[in-house]
């Protein structure tokens, strides 16, 4: 039990951090600024149908690449400075086994990617609830959506809903496994900043790493490296991009979260491993 208050306590730690850390806070007025225009383009388009806008609009919220790269880049920004040794967490490290606080520090990671998602299908609910139809139904709007040009037709081309979501899933089994693979999607990249931040000694590698993993949704949704797609996780936070039942060539949802869970914890296992005995000296913190 004091193995696990410490790991929190080192977990707690970094959480504290984010009153004072003008990243996060900036992060946190571009997700609400563009959250709030997503919703303003429903908006725009109910009123052109003459119906009400749903509140279901997370599942779509990221669905296009530029959406998907703007929010997801920064998860990089968060983790940039993985392993997190700023000069408090030199004392920190040397009153506690190296185990017990690369553990709090991967906690971290997992918490963090959570909340930052659920921040996100927060705002959606805040800048739609006002107005919005209270239906546990997808509604008319994003059905119209959906199956027509009607977004086009009222101006709008950012906003895109997705007419297999819609057949195949109910909204709150959408935003539920969207929150998942994009939960994970976020730890996956937490993992490879921390992994080669602390393998290399820079923050270089770990940046250039994860960031080339979220531009490659970029060239594999638009530039027609549909063959490497099995291949780009990042892809697969928005269910568009995930098979159901054998009706797409998209990958099915159990190889995603295999990969997923794959990947993070053999990093995971990598980090603890070779965590023990490298040098946390990050250049550049």
């Amino acid at each position: 039990m004091s193995g696990f208050k410490t790991v929190w306590a080192i977990c707690s730690q970094n959480f504290r951090k984010w009153a004072l850390d003008y990243r996060v806070w900036t992060i946190a007025v571009l997700l609400t600024v563009v959250t709030a225009i997503y919703a303003d383009d429903m908006r725009t388009v109910a009123d052109f149908l003459g119906t009400k806008p749903s509140m279901w609009i997370y599942p779509f919220l990221y669905m296009q690449f530029h959406t998907k790269v703007i929010y997801t880049l920064p998860i990089v920004m968060i983790f940039c400075d993985a392993p997190f040794t700023d000069k408090n967490q030199v004392f920190v490290y040397m009153r506690t086994s190296r185990v017990k606080w690369l553990c709090g520090q991967l906690l971290y990671v997992i918490l963090a990617s959570a909340v930052y998602y659920l921040f996100i299908f927060l705002l959606t609910v805040v800048f739609t609830c006002p107005y919005c139809e209270t239906s546990r139904e997808w509604g008319t709007t994003l059905n119209t959506i959906a199956y027509s040009g009607a977004a086009v037709q009222a101006g709008v081309h950012t906003f895109d809903v997705s007419g297999f979501v819609i057949e195949y899933f109910s909204p709150l089994q959408a935003c539920f496994f969207t929150f998942l693979t994009s939960w994970l999607s976020a730890v996956l990249l937490g993992a490879v900043l921390f992994f080669f931040n602390l393998f290399t000694g820079t923050r270089l590698a770990g940046i250039t790493i994860s960031s080339f993993l979220v531009v490659m949704t970029v060239l594999v949704e638009i530039g027609g490296w549909l063959d490497i797609f099995r291949f780009s996780p990042i892809s697969w936070n928005t269910l568009n991009n995930i098979d159901v039942g054998g009706m797409t060539a998209n990958p099915s949802f159990t190889y995603c979260m295999c990969v997923y869970m794959g990947i993070i914890l053999t990093l995971i296992a990598a980090i603890l491993l070779f965590g023990r005995k490298k040098s946390l000296d990050i250049k550049g913190d």
